[in-house]
């Protein structure tokens, strides 16, 4: 059931929760959206403090079957043939092995598609009063139409109990009321109510969402909280955390000693509560919680709502389990990952991975960097340091130059293809377009004499599974 919050008249809020921007990730799925924000590692970029949700998209379908980067129309993988300069190093070309982009295809038997709603809420004088809206995602498996059913019937029933939870409009009516007697000298700003569906996997084993409801009713800013829910492909049914391991006592523990571990490192406590303001409140209480983790292609992921460990400007605050670790925890093999590895990454926390195959861990570090030039602008400097290497100070390559032309939000692993040695980096750029959060995905390789190429971009982002891409450009 989904957790109102009524946020009360700008005058009676705390001065604290007054100076909070809004800052947390609110993912959507398909076509409808609460408050565009990047979603990825959960924490948001944009201020929207104040303001009014957007207005949703029109319907559109989205199809996760096959690639996460599709190839040919026949399904074939595919080759970038870009020699521009801007993009290769010097003296590289297409024919040069170490900047083949072929794309390793993954069939999926699982398609979804996403439909959206949306209901308006007026005030007799034509005032927008309260918006309500969803999207839905509905589930299709070859050859399995009983598990889809099933899938389908769940998500339809958690959307039902969700318009038939009609207090967003009750809060409205009585807000309008009271911005009328008060004659405040400002326009009402309709509330809105949004439920949106975000694909997190979609396999042969596990079809995985979260599901974020965002609430809007006056005040400083909105609210929202997010859920995971995980399905069996096969069965249809609900994956309980119990489900995820023949031993699920030694599993809660070993998956509790971990998180408590990450919970300990500086990234995470720059985000966190302070010790003081946590008491009472316990790691285990909030990441162990009913529908608080998902299985993404990243391994097993532990939800921290907003206020739960941290403040409303922290966002959403994820801890990640990949599946590399889950497996000497006893992971069931039922539900293992057999993709290509996709990994996120978080901004300002060291990464070890054997990024160009040489049998070596690479250590990882992406630091965004915000200063104040001498005109008292602004810009953003993208620190991307491989095994010690910052390659944001090397301005004479395409790679340099990629890096300190945009602004990043986050970056992340993607195996472009699973034939060669590499694993690629993917550094995630984006803009408000319109009401929509808009995504790019640029792609770099860490070569094993230590270069870093830029091959290229796909529109979109390559963490959200819901999403076909084109080849590289």
């Amino acid at each position: 059931m989904k957790k109102k919050i009524k946020t009360l008249p700008l005058k009676s809020l705390c001065p604290l929760l007054l100076c909070a921007a809004l800052s947390g990730s609110l993912c959507a799925c398909g076509t409808a959206s609460a408050p565009s924000a990047p979603s990825g590692s959960g924490t948001a970029q944009n201020d929207t403090a104040g303001e009014a949700a957007p207005q949703t998209e029109q319907d559109t379908g989205t199809d996760t079957g096959g690639d996460t980067i599709s190839g040919e129309k026949d399904g074939q993988t595919t080759e970038d043939n870009d020699t521009d300069a801007n993009t290769l190093p010097e003296g590289a070309s297409a024919a040069d092995p170490e900047i083949d982009t072929t794309v390793s295809t993954f069939p999926s038997p699982v398609r979804i598609e996403m439909r959206s709603e949306e209901e308006e809420l007026t005030a007799d004088d034509g005032t927008l009063l309260c918006t309500t809206s969803y999207a839905c995602p509905v589930v299709s498996i070859e050859d399995n139409a009983d598990a889809a059913e099933k899938i389908n019937a769940d998500i339809r029933s958690r959307i039902d109990s969700f318009l038939a939870d009609t207090e967003i409009e009750e809060w409205a009516m009585e807000g309008y009321e009271y911005h009328i007697s008060e004659e405040l000298d400002y326009a009402f700003l309709g509330y809105y109510d949004d439920m949106s569906f975000g694909v997190q996997r979609s396999d042969s084993n596990v079809i995985s969402f979260t599901i974020t409801y965002y609430t809007f009713s006056g005040g400083a800013h909105g609210n929202y909280s997010t859920q995971g829910v995980n399905y069996n492909t096969r069965t249809g049914e609900l994956i309980a955390f119990s489900d995820l391991s023949d031993d699920a006592d030694a599993f809660h523990a070993d998956t509790l000693a971990y998180n408590q571990n990450l919970a300990g490192t500086e990234v995470y406590q720059m985000r966190m509560f302070s010790e003081d303001l946590l008491a009472g409140v316990s790691l285990e209480s909030v990441l162990y919680a009913d529908d608080a983790w998902y299985l993404s292609a990243s391994g097993l992921t532990f939800i921290s709502d907003p206020y739960a460990l941290g403040p409303y400007v922290a966002g959403t605050i994820e801890f990640v389990i990949p599946y590399a670790d889950l497996a000497d925890m006893g992971f069931a093999a039922g539900y293992a990952y057999a993709d290509r590895t996709v990994r996120e990454l978080l901004n300002d926390a060291d990464a070890a991975f054997d990024l160009n195959g040489d049998g070596a861990e690479d250590t990882i570090l992406f630091s965004p960097e915000t200063v104040v030039n001498e005109d008292e602008s602004y810009s953003t400097i993208s620190h991307l340091i491989i095994n010690d290497v910052d390659f944001s100070d090397r301005d004479d390559d395409a790679a340099g130059q990629q890096l300190n032309g945009k602004i990043w939000s986050e970056l992340a692993l993607f195996d472009l293809n699973v034939e060669d040695d590499y694993t690629e980096l993917v550094l995630l750029s984006g803009e408000n377009i319109g009401d929509n959060y808009v995504y790019n995905s640029h792609f770099f390789r860490y070569t094993k004499d230590g270069r870093l190429l830029y091959l290229g971009e796909a529109a979109g982002n390559v963490l959200d599974p819901s999403v076909t891409f084109s080849a590289l450009e």
